[in-house]
């Protein structure tokens, strides 16, 4: 596959996974520890940190969401962090149209249910916002997501999709030209409430060079649906990352109505 542009870069960090994402041999596939660009200290005050420039603005309910949960990331230690607006944003709205083809997938059912783990709520093509976090202390990095929901019935064939994932498709192998890949799923640890759906899932083999985990939780709240992802090149089954995936996502939906 051809290096990604940042459109791809940001699809990655946000956890939208595509085939080409979960297969060996895919150049251009970002690191979890780092930002695809610039990223800037992490403001305190929620509506700062819901804007590219800091500044005062009006904040829609969603922008509004995702400063709450950015302020959550900042108490739990994640002092890093960068807003995606403007073309970046609309083009996370856009279904992605980059899965490459030769690829075998065992059990041969679940290609399809892969692929259609490429979803995050912006992808409803209303309001939305999106900001990445990071710090240096801790190897992974993470991202808040929340928009309003114009498409109920996309969002609940996503749950079936992660469903899918945790049953009949909770072990994967992808073969491509030489290179075979394990792809496994599992729930992560919650208390009851903390997400409507949830997943972790690890591609590749310890040591090998794809070797990648994601943790990823999604929650509906009146008219908005948040999503709290952390990408990392291991480690992810603490459930210390369960815990702050959860409270960065409810702290998110307390704007929600």
């Amino acid at each position: 596959m051809a290096a990604r542009t940042k459109t791809g870069a940001l699809r990655t960090l946000a956890l939208t996974l595509s085939l080409g994402l979960a297969l060996a041999g895919c150049a251009g596939a970002p690191q979890a520890v780092e930002l695809p660009e610039e990223h800037a200290p992490l403001p305190t005050d929620a509506s700062a940190a819901a804007t590219p420039s800091g500044g005062a603005a009006e904040l829609n309910v969603s922008e509004l969401s995702v400063a709450s949960g950015i302020s959550m990331a900042a108490r739990l230690g994640f002092d890093k962090a960068r807003v995606i607006s403007g073309t970046e944003l609309a083009d996370l709205k856009k279904a992605p149209e980059d899965t490459p083809g030769g690829v075998a997938v065992l059990p041969t059912q679940c290609a399809d249910v892969i692929e259609s783990l490429n979803w995050s709520p912006v992808q409803m093509g209303g309001e939305g916002a999106r900001t990445d976090f990071l710090t240096e202390k801790i190897p992974a990095t993470g991202s808040v997501e929340v928009a309003k929901i114009t498409d109920k019935s996309a969002l609940e064939a996503h749950y079936a999709t992660v469903l899918a994932m945790l049953t009949e498709c909770r072990k994967v192998t992808m073969h491509q030209e030489t290179e075979t890949v394990p792809f496994s799923t599992e729930k992560p640890v919650l208390k009851a409430g903390d997400a409507d759906s949830a997943i972790l899932w690890t591609r590749g083999r310890q040591g090998q060079g794809m070797r990648q985990q994601a943790l990823v939780l999604i929650k509906a709240k009146g008219d908005y649906v948040g999503m709290v992802s952390f990408i990392a090149a291991d480690g992810l089954k603490a459930p210390e990352f369960s815990q702050m995936a959860a409270q960065v996502l409810n702290a998110a939906l307390t704007q929600a109505r």
